[in-house]
């Protein structure tokens, strides 16, 4: 692999997405070998110069809520899961890495598919037999057997629990995933219903940590999140329904709570929806806003992902721009802070000399203008060019 310098007119470096005018990066075998001006950058024989013009280089983003046999795109796209076979579904998965890479995502967090495609095409990825994000699989999703959802396989009881997250664990997963509340309130009602114990949960975590694998939860609120929060779950995902009580337990956890705001604030997203789940997302809509800006307001710390809205990831930065988070942070749950949260904040997630090569051009400057995300003309993943236009 040949050295690259990538000239900038800005890089946005470190953890904190600090820019910088005129600099140079050094690419040398997959790795970030340097960052500095332009004029202080030595010629190197035979390295391949790239000049990017009215750009700014950032981390390759990263997706922290993903679903490979899921494409939002595709009409009904919850109910094809009940009759596709691992066959299609991994079309489906396919096609959706595509649109990732593309759109800036070098990394994705899997959270939950059937057949364990994640974990096969994790691995494919690794060999060099696909192209795509690199991967974090978390295998079969588990949730109640009274429980909602399209994609966790239903538990009764803590040693179901048990036998799929040591069947998760030998599959190789990088996290667990729990299935704990439905993901679309009842419209008419705060009551947010529960479908996994307590002490469900916590077998998962005890499991879990026995490898030193993370538990992620689905969950809107209500008391299934004190019982992640009790039971030692790292993530919560989603938190639609978040009340002044939740917010002030997560407040005082440790937990990072992982918003897929479009799910209800993008409008384009009913569109491929049956027409009950668009109604439900629709008449939600309002309420849901209010919730996730009183959780926003509270300063906890967060991620994002889009739940598998392949390719759109750069909305929501915007979504939790809109729902009150600063500019900075909002990039953060796409880069360092989701690379901390995946476990890889010291290789990726940040432009810091030694860490992987992983490396996205946008048009102008995402720090005044967070929709800069959605014009990627170049994407470097690994030290190699993917994509340039």
């Amino acid at each position: 692999m040949n050295d690259m310098i990538l000239k900038a007119d800005r890089v946005l470096l470190g953890e904190d997405l600090i820019p910088k005018e005129n600099m140079a990066v050094i690419v040398r075998e997959g790795k970030i070998e340097d960052i500095l001006p332009q004029a202080e950058c030595p010629e190197i024989p035979g390295a391949e110069v790239i000049e990017f013009k009215d750009k700014t280089l950032m981390p390759g983003m990263i997706e922290c809520h993903n679903h490979l046999s899921i494409d939002a795109t595709i009409p009904e796209h919850l109910e094809l899961l009940a009759w596709s076979t691992e066959c299609e579904l991994t079309l489906i998965a396919l096609d959706g890495f595509r649109k990732d890479l593309m759109s800036g995502v070098t990394t994705a967090r899997c959270m939950g598919d059937r057949f364990y495609i994640d974990v096969t095409l994790k691995k494919l990825i690794q060999q060099g037999k696909v192209t795509g994000p690199k991967l974090l699989a978390a295998g079969i999703g588990m949730k109640g057997s009274h429980g909602a959802g399209y994609i966790g396989a239903p538990h009764c009881g803590v040693e179901e629990i048990r036998k799929t997250t040591r069947e998760n664990l030998k599959k190789g997963v990088d996290l667990l995933k729990l299935f704990i509340t439905p993901g679309v309130p009842d419209p008419d009602s705060e009551f947010v219903p529960s479908f996994l114990s307590l002490e469900e949960i916590a077998m998962a975590v005890n499991e879990g940590a026995k490898k030193n694998t993370p538990v992620a939860a689905h969950c809107i609120g209500g008391q299934g999140l004190k019982d992640c929060i009790d039971g030692g779950v790292q993530v919560i995902e989603h938190m639609y329904m978040c009340t002044p009580q939740d917010a002030e337990w997560l407040a005082k956890s440790n937990c990072v709570v992982d918003f897929t705001s479009g799910i209800f604030l993008d409008p384009t997203r009913e569109e491929t929806l049956s027409a009950n789940n668009a109604y439900r997302v629709r008449k939600n809509r309002p309420r849901v806003r209010e919730r996730l800006k009183l959780l926003m307001s509270t300063g906890v710390p967060y991620v994002l992902g889009t739940d598998a809205y392949h390719g759109y990831l750069y909305r929501e930065v915007g979504y939790a721009v809109e729902l009150g988070s600063d500019v900075v942070t909002a990039l953060k749950g796409v880069t360092s802070n989701a690379a901390k949260v995946c476990g890889l904040g010291d290789k990726i997630g940040s432009l810091k000399k030694g860490y992987v090569a992983d490396i996205i051009a946008v048009d102008g400057n995402p720090l005044m203008d967070v929709t800069c995300l959605s014009k990627v003309p170049f994407v470097m993943q690994d030290g190699k060019v993917m994509k340039q236009e």
